[in-house]
């Protein structure tokens, strides 16, 4: 009966810790934390999780004496050869009290490869029915104590370690076949719309904004590009579109500019030098974006040098009055200031807004920068911003993203003008 009592002690142990921390704990935390439970109460040297493949099985966490067995994370052997695929198919039962004198494992050399003397091992199983590897308890020496009430307490930790394991594998399930999704998209699965920037006084298209379009109902690029960066594609996304883009120049007239958009930490790896390689440097605008932070002012300013070493200029995005935004303006020094489209919504009728970016103007002339207006979508917002001098304008109004090739000039602008000039 202490077997019996030992079990039930456990179990009741099991519930108790369980219950006032296992929503506490994360997946991970979860597995260290049942691994040493069933390692300190079934009192052996070591316990594992491992993971089977068709031919391995690969220990993925332990807990105890892992050097004395010759064992670590990542470890793989013979699944073939292993206790735990003989316990699944029936060859063996789940504890082996003496592994060197029972007849079934002595003879294995995984006996003395890794000094086995007593063995417990329970089939974790995930929430899909699938067998994902076995938690197991090895003792170096003999254990005649061990029975089949071990077992059946093993079995219930696995039952409770299937349960993270599930989401862990779920997870990363999920994340490698984001991962693929991702890989497809940058090899061959980019397409790039293209938006007019407009001279403001004469009309005429001097540029354009490089966009970056994904397949047909699978998301915005902001989805993408978010989901790049959880799983540490972003940079290689955002390369990819850019070279994307400028496989474009030969399609665009000689007088006009490409813009593309660069995150800081793109901007920062010093990766877009090499790309910058398959373009004409001084068409070439480099925007750098806002969403993310700088987070590497020194870095990010040094790759902004060397580009304009280059000849490259340099946009800001999303520039307002914030003292965030007017530190970035002072730290960068941008060629191009992108305003933000909250100051060109209802510029026409907000006489604060007006005042805002005359004041942009100003102090871009000031550094012998442009102002190039975003979000432009009325006739009486693109009058607003000829009238306070802004440089550059784009937005719906004046032109929505599209293939190339780019208009001449901007018919609705010049409707525009022309009716307030009346």
């Amino acid at each position: 009966m202490l077997g019996g009592t030992r079990v039930a002690e456990d179990q009741a142990c099991l519930h108790a810790e369980w219950g006032s921390r296992g929503a506490l704990l994360d997946p991970d935390e979860a597995v260290s934390w049942l691994l040493s439970l069933a390692r300190r109460h079934l009192r052996m040297d070591l316990s594992w999780l491992s993971r089977f493949t068709p031919d391995l099985q690969i220990i993925e966490a332990l807990h105890g004496d892992a050097a004395s067995f010759r064992l670590s994370p990542g470890t793989a052997t013979s699944f073939c050869e292993s206790y735990c695929a003989r316990v699944l198919d029936g060859r063996l039962p789940p504890v082996i009290p003496n592994a060197r004198t029972d007849e079934r494992t002595a003879p294995l050399p995984i006996t003395d490869e890794f000094g086995i003397g007593a063995y417990v091992g329970a089939p974790v199983v995930l929430d899909d029915g699938r067998v994902y590897g076995m938690l197991c308890c090895l003792n170096h020496e003999a254990d005649p104590r061990l029975g089949t009430r071990d077992a059946r307490f093993l079995t219930l930790l696995a039952e409770v370690l299937a349960q993270f394991v599930s989401r862990l594998t779920h997870e990363r399930e999920d994340r490698d076949l984001l991962v693929r999704r991702i890989s497809m998209v940058i090899r061959n699965g980019l397409t790039m719309q293209f938006q007019p920037v407009v001279d403001v006084p004469t009309l005429r298209v001097v540029g354009a904004e490089a966009l970056a379009r994904f397949p047909p109902g699978s998301g915005g690029p902001e989805a993408w590009f978010a989901a790049a960066a959880s799983v540490g594609l972003r940079t290689e996304l955002e390369l990819a579109a850019i070279s994307r883009a400028f496989a474009a120049f030969p399609r665009l007239p000689a007088q006009v500019w490409l813009a593309v958009n660069a995150s800081p930490t793109v901007v920062a790896s010093g990766r877009l030098r090499d790309v910058l390689a398959e373009a004409p440097a001084t068409r070439v605008v480099v925007e750098v974006t806002e969403h993310e932070g700088i987070q590497d002012y020194p870095a990010v300013c040094a790759a902004l040098d060397d580009l304009r070493g280059r000849d490259t200029r340099i946009a800001v995005d999303d520039v307002g009055v914030a003292n965030a935004e007017l530190n970035r303006l002072l730290r960068l020094s941008p060629d191009i200031l992108k305003m933000d489209r909250e100051l060109t919504w209802r510029i026409d009728k907000d006489p604060a807004r007006r005042a805002l970016a005359g004041a942009l103007v100003q102090f871009a002339g000031e550094i012998g920068a442009r102002v190039l207006a975003e979000g432009v979508e009325t006739a009486d917002e693109f009058a607003t911003l000829a009238d306070i001098g802004v440089h550059e304008a784009q937005g719906f109004y004046l032109g929505r993203p599209g293939p190339l090739p780019l208009p001449e000039r901007c018919a609705a602008g010049e409707r525009s003008l022309t009716d307030v000039s009346r």
